[in-house]
């Protein structure tokens, strides 16, 4: 077994996708709608992980504090990248809005960055052997 996907809501699925591909690499494999629908759908890809935006007219906004890890439910994306440190210049040069690296407890480095929603995606790389 593997994670296929994970499923997010955008205020603008072109602006989300536009943010994955361009500071995460994602590419985009699939649009679709449905009958009986208001809205429409992305599907991203990285390796063999996907994302699914979606964006309906009538939007709801988000009630709980995706940083509190005590509130029940999804906390984060975490993307697995081979520096953090590197990635974190990266993307500080394409003004993506990125908090410092940290050093990891369950992994060398790890940072926070938010897509246009809001939607809290970890960058991590893993422990050194």
């Amino acid at each position: 077994m593997r994670v296929h996907h994970i499923a997010i809501s955008s205020q603008d699925s072109e602006v989300s996708a536009k943010f994955y591909k361009d500071s995460f690499g994602f590419k985009e494999i699939n649009r679709f709608t449905k009958p009986g629908w208001d809205g429409s759908a992305i599907i991203l890809e990285l390796d063999t992980f996907q994302l699914e935006i979606f964006q309906f007219k009538e939007q709801i906004k988000r009630k709980d504090d995706l940083s509190n890890l005590k509130v029940l439910g999804l906390k984060h994306i975490s993307i697995q990248v081979e520096s953090v440190k590197e990635t974190y210049e990266e993307l500080k040069k394409k003004s993506v809005n990125i908090d410092e690296p940290v050093k990891g407890t369950t992994c060398e480095w790890f940072c926070f960055v938010r897509d246009p929603d809001g939607t809290p995606i970890e960058l991590y790389e893993a422990m050194k052997k």
